[in-house]
């Protein structure tokens, strides 16, 4: 899992999802901490507050 809160390139995206799913990255964001959790098998893995 990697927390992102900058702009990522077009070529960070394509490899995340070639070290996971091949041509997909999962994420989740949080509006509220303007973050944006991704790469993990799990969308519930990604998720900050899991308990909501």
């Amino acid at each position: 899992m990697k927390i992102i809160n900058k702009t990522l390139t077009l070529d960070e995206h394509k490899q995340m999802a070639l070290a996971g799913f091949g041509n997909m990255v999962k994420a989740v964001v949080d509006v509220d901490r303007e973050l944006i959790a991704v790469n993990a098998e799990l969308h519930p893995d990604l998720d900050s507050n899991p308990s909501r």
